[in-house]
């Protein structure tokens, strides 16, 4: 009968532990995801920064690569007789063909739709700096897609006495979207890349530009 007893009273005692134990893990676990879920985003977001930061660059770069054109090939400079600055105007045949080609390179590649995957400590979703490198690698995983829109954009800035160095820059705007089991998100961001400039001498006419000192 006393071993009856204490038999039962142990199995109270386990069962007891046991269930503080599922609501303990139940409790961690929902604790785990309010942190990881805005964390596991940010995360995603940056990495899909970086590789259409990447995309783009590439595209830029075989763009220009094909093309090959100089500050001649995009925009002409008009002087008077005196020298003085009668106009610039740009060769609106080249700039469009920059820019679709780059619009084709880019959403080739967004349009691909491909998984990425990257793997994080434990430790990081905690986020405490000391335990940030701890424990098992999580694997993360998310599909980037998106659409991207290009133009063509002239800065004039003061290069001295009497100068006026004229950028043409590529201002490409990307809205990615990111797609992984937890969530999805829309990004969107501008990049720009220099692509010709010359140094002007002589006055530029206000009507084409404001000077940039």
């Amino acid at each position: 009968m006393l071993y009856k007893k204490k038999t039962s009273r142990l199995h109270k005692k386990l069962r007891r532990i046991f269930i503080i134990s599922i609501c303990l893990i139940i409790v961690l676990t929902v604790l785990f995801e309010i942190q990881a879920i805005p964390f596991t985003r940010k995360c995603v977001n940056k990495q899909a920064k970086t590789i259409s930061s990447k995309i783009i660059g590439e595209s830029v770069e075989k763009t220009l690569n094909k093309y090959k054109y100089n500050y001649d090939d995009l925009s002409e400079i008009n002087y008077s007789k005196s020298g003085q600055v009668n106009s610039i105007s740009s060769n609106s045949l080249n700039m469009n063909r920059i820019k679709s080609t780059l619009i084709k390179y880019i959403q080739n590649e967004l349009d691909k739709a491909r998984i990425y995957k990257f793997s994080l400590p434990l430790g990081s979703f905690t986020d405490i700096t000391l335990l940030s490198t701890l424990g098992p690698d999580i694997e993360i995983s998310f599909i980037l897609t998106g659409s991207v829109n290009c133009d063509i954009k002239s800065e004039f800035k003061s290069g001295g006495v009497n100068q006026t160095i004229h950028h043409i820059y590529l201002i490409i705007t990307t809205e990615i979207i990111t797609i992984s089991p937890e969530y999805s998100e829309k990004i969107k961001y501008t990049t720009d890349y220099e692509i010709a400039q010359t140094v002007i001498i002589g006055t530029v006419p206000s009507t084409y530009a404001d000077i940039v000192r």
